[in-house]
């Protein structure tokens, strides 16, 4: 998508939790699995509990990454998605994309990981690959 804040007000990530985050070093890709990605197509601007676009186990990729961090370190954010937030990176095309994402041990504590990703593009993919039309 051209401009990733249009992109994120259209998807809604509530109550939703990450399952996996993949990098692919070489191709320059990020890819954070979420069990369950909706769309958010009401002119108010809510989700208003709409469910025809949704994708299970999908992804969110983040293209021509260049540079990623996890902070705190050593936690595996594996739980609720709590924020999502993008502003523009002062390289030319590029965006920072910061994500909150619960990491929650066997106790049931849990602490917020922030991922930090600067890249050129992101969009939705399904599980078998194929990239979700906006």
């Amino acid at each position: 998508m051209d401009n990733p804040f249009d992109f994120f007000k259209t998807v809604y990530l509530g109550d939703r939790a990450c399952k996996a985050i993949s990098i692919n070093t070489w191709d320059s890709v990020v890819r954070i699995q979420i069990d369950l990605i909706s769309r958010i197509r009401s002119t108010s601007g809510n989700w208003d509990y709409y469910t025809d676009e949704d994708v299970e186990n999908g992804f969110i990729v983040f293209k021509n990454v260049k540079y990623l961090s996890m902070a705190p370190e050593g936690l595996l954010p594996n739980d609720l998605i709590n924020s999502v937030s993008v502003e523009k990176d002062n390289r030319e095309g590029f965006w920072v994309f910061v994500l909150g994402i619960d990491s929650a041990d066997e106790r049931g504590q849990s602490e917020e990981v922030k991922i930090r990703i600067v890249a050129e593009s992101v969009f939705i993919e399904r599980e078998d690959g194929m990239a979700v039309a906006e």
